[in-house]
């Protein structure tokens, strides 16, 4: 019926209000308005628990663009999506932040312990990846790249999503700053 359908019509509107249109991910105003509302959770006694942000940004994306293409470039995206869905646990939420980066909300921490051992799951899973070029006249070709990850534990780390996300950040690039400086191979 016409009510019906006006309830599914206004769902599909709100769906993709909270979702990146390439990559099906949470969006960033999603993201951020759950980390904030778990913090709020925490605060008001209703959660003991830690949370926990990362900040993944690939290293090498740059490549991909200016050797394959937009369209490469575009399907490595939708590719990494689908490798922090699959290595993140049950209740995370993955975000397409903006360009090639991704924000990672971990709810329900014990310890910070346990947002580093996701944290080195997400690298592990980051490590290496690959695009093709699709249709290329010059045969085959394939450029790598992989990620770096900062992270941030509320409520050591900050006391809001944008807070928390800019630790993240920070941390992430002073970690791949050393990684470069100790010539440690990215991919």
């Amino acid at each position: 019926d016409e009510i019906g359908d006006l309830a599914r019509g206004f769902e599909s509107m709100q769906a993709r209000l909270r979702s990146d249109a390439l990559t099906g991910l949470a969006n960033r105003e999603t993201v951020v308005r759950r980390i904030n509302q778990l913090i709020e959770r925490h605060r008001s006694g209703l959660d003991a628990h830690a949370v926990g942000v990362l900040f993944v940004d690939l290293d090498g994306f740059k490549r991909v663009n200016d050797e394959l293409g937009h369209d490469a470039g575009n399907r490595a995206l939708v590719d990494v999506a689908a490798r922090l869905n699959r290595c993140v646990r049950d209740g995370d939420l993955v975000a397409r932040y903006a360009g090639d980066e991704f924000v990672v909300m971990l709810p329900d921490l014990p310890d910070h312990a346990a947002a580093e051992l996701v944290r080195a799951k997400v690298e592990a899973t980051l490590r290496g990846a690959t695009v093709a070029a699709i249709g290329d006249d010059q045969g085959s070709r394939t450029v790598r790249f992989a990620g770096s990850v900062g992270l941030a534990v509320f409520p050591g780390d900050g006391e809001d999503a944008a807070a928390l996300i800019k630790h993240a950040d920070e941390e992430m690039y002073r970690r791949k700053a050393a990684r470069r400086e100790s010539g440690e191979s990215k991919f």
